[in-house]
């Protein structure tokens, strides 16, 4: 019964414990570990802080607890570690009165309050997925502020980015980083820690200690340093920009000029075949806009300068043809810009996708400038992109090489364009569109027939009257890797009027579990938005037919997963064996 003096409650009778046979006792949701070592009662967590090991299981020797799985070991009184960096394990105060032990569980644990954050940087530091899911998980189940963790990483990878990146390195960093945490978002409690985890890895990376880098001496002001940019972004001398961009951050009234001027430079006809490089440019806008300059400028500076001066290589001969076309198109653009449309007009939405998709540089061009000359918004034109993207990951052959990951990219580069159009504005997003249908046409070799985007793509409904049967039998679709029969049952599920929402969330948690999730995350958070964006096209299923055929095809295990319960069940506090116990 609990010690009205204090904390301590009784947990053993003394003769049940004997020098090197340790018994594990419960307190609460404690699983504690009880010693009798050298005449004295020592009371610490089950728990091995390294992969959860019980600790009742290891070796003592000196005061030395060791564990016994991968040899971690701990000063058994204070529970300091020998062997990590911050991994100390937590010990309690015990009192043993009339033969029997009482151990106070409230007084005593864990002895450092910002192990979690010491945890996090070890992770970031080694890139090891393990550590970096074990210190989310922790921080999770404490409830740790999201702002705080994620302000540490993305510092961290402004310096890991600026010190040990090449040139063209850290886009697909930054977009882990960013979908990362906007998928997160979508998730409650535990289910958010792949993504996050994911997130986590992106920051991740050697960060040495590269001098900051100094403004330029004055006399210098924002018309040479926009001059200047554009020269380094066509001459690609990526070190050029990010000085130009440290000092621009120096004067007066220039942030908010700095995003749109990158944009600018992004769409230039050199950029053609690089709409990554814009994709990426959206991810820093982003994290920009809601951390700040003091949070994300040394790794917008730096990343956003490598992105622009970074290698291209020399083009080849339909890239060059390609450059001409928007070099003549640029004309057309200023136009408009100076004659905006003034209310969004209807356009030939399927003239339009079978110029997009038709293999031929004119006709894929001449869709886009059609569109727009009969006055249709970029916002409609960006949706039908998107959504004939998804049409062709719903219809591709999976037989053959079905190219899910281009496919994945024209979904994910045309979302993008409503990025470029609210934070650069109409003349960039009206370029982006062309570069966005350079993608599809690049894409020619997949050889999906077009189909019109309002043509019903049928299915039926679903035989089961139950949402949650039928969601389940989705879910085992996927499972057991039939991609034959995946489409017709998501086609079934939506026709059906069930929760397309429900079954999105169902989705992205196979993806994420999935080792092959790290591949399909871009789109995943893709699909998301434009689920939302395109909620009363006709096509907008296809956006969840597709992802779910793509998720199917490349499913094979899910390592993903098992690291994920692992680092939940730390967190928890339950030991390895309490697994297996449960």
């Amino acid at each position: 019964m609990p010690n009205e003096q204090a904390n301590f409650a009784k947990v053993a009778r003394l003769d049940e414990l004997s020098e090197g046979k340790p018994k594990a006792v419960k307190v609460g949701r404690h699983s504690i570990a009880l010693f009798s070592h050298m005449g004295s009662v020592y009371a610490t967590d089950n728990q091995c802080p390294h992969m959860g090991y019980p600790l009742t299981r290891g070796r003592v020797r000196n005061g030395v607890l060791t564990c016994d799985w991968h040899g971690w070991s701990y000063d058994m009184g204070g529970g300091g570690c020998f062997t990590g960096g911050c991994d100390d394990l937590a010990t309690f105060p015990v009192e043993v009165r009339d033969g029997e032990i009482y151990v106070d569980v409230a007084s005593g644990g864990k002895k450092r309050d910002d192990a979690h954050f010491l945890l996090l940087k070890e992770g970031l530091l080694s890139t090891d997925n393990w550590t970096l899911s074990k210190a989310v998980a922790i921080m999770l189940a404490e409830g740790v502020s999201e702002r705080e963790t994620l302000d540490l990483l993305i510092t961290h990878m402004g310096k890991a980015i600026a010190s040990e990146r090449e040139d063209d390195g850290g886009g697909r960093q930054i977009a882990l980083l960013v979908n990362g945490v906007k998928v997160g978002r979508r998730y409650e409690t535990e289910d958010r820690l792949i993504p996050l985890m994911m997130a986590a890895q992106g920051a991740s990376g050697e960060a040495g200690d590269r001098p900051s880098r100094q403004p330029l001496p004055p006399p210098v002001d924002w018309a040479k340093l926009q001059k200047w940019i554009r020269v380094f972004s066509a001459d690609r001398e990526w070190e050029g920009i990010e000085k130009c961009l440290v000092t621009a951050r120096q004067l007066d009234g220039c942030d908010e000029k700095i995003i749109p001027l990158l944009y600018e430079c992004a769409v230039e006809p050199y950029f053609l075949n690089r709409s990554n490089t814009q994709l990426h440019l959206g991810y820093l806008a982003e994290l920009l806009e809601e951390f700040g300059w003091d949070v994300t400028g040394e790794l917008v500076c730096n990343l956003a300068a490598k992105l622009l001066g970074g290698g291209r290589g020399a083009p080849d001969e339909i890239r060059r043809e390609g450059m001409k076309k928007l070099d003549a198109i640029d004309e057309f653009i200023n136009d408009l810009v100076a004659r905006p449309p003034t209310e969004a007009a209807q356009f030939d939405e399927d003239g339009f996708v079978a110029g997009l998709v038709s293999g031929d540089l004119d006709e894929t061009f001449d869709a886009v400038t059609n569109a727009l000359k009969e006055g249709a918004n970029i916002d409609s034109i960006a949706t039908t992109m998107v959504l004939t993207a998804a049409d062709r990951m719903a219809r591709t052959p999976a037989s053959m090489s079905p190219g899910w990951w281009e496919l994945g990219q024209e979904m994910t580069w045309s979302s993008s364009i409503r990025t470029a159009l609210r934070f650069a504005g109409f003349k960039v997003a009206a370029k982006m569109l062309y570069h966005t249908a350079w993608g599809f046409f690049d894409n020619r070799w997949l050889n999906i027939r077009p189909m019109p985007l309002t043509e019903s793509r049928g299915g039926g409904t679903s035989e089961t009257p139950d949402e949650d049967t039928a969601l389940r039998e989705i879910i085992e679709c996927i499972e057991a890797v039939q991609i034959n029969r995946i489409g017709r049952h998501v086609r079934q599920f939506l026709n059906s009027g069930f929760s397309g929402d429900r079954l999105l969330s169902e989705l992205g948690q196979c993806i994420l579990r999935d080792d092959n999730g790290w591949d399909i995350l871009n789109t995943l958070r893709t699909v998301y938005d434009e689920w939302k964006w395109c909620e009363d096209h006709p096509a907008r299923n296809q956006l969840l037919v597709g992802i779910a055929r793509w998720t199917t095809d490349v499913r094979r295990h899910a390592d993903s997963e098992s690291a994920a319960k692992t680092a939940q069940r730390f967190a928890r506090g339950q030991t390895a064996v309490d697994l297996y116990e449960s």
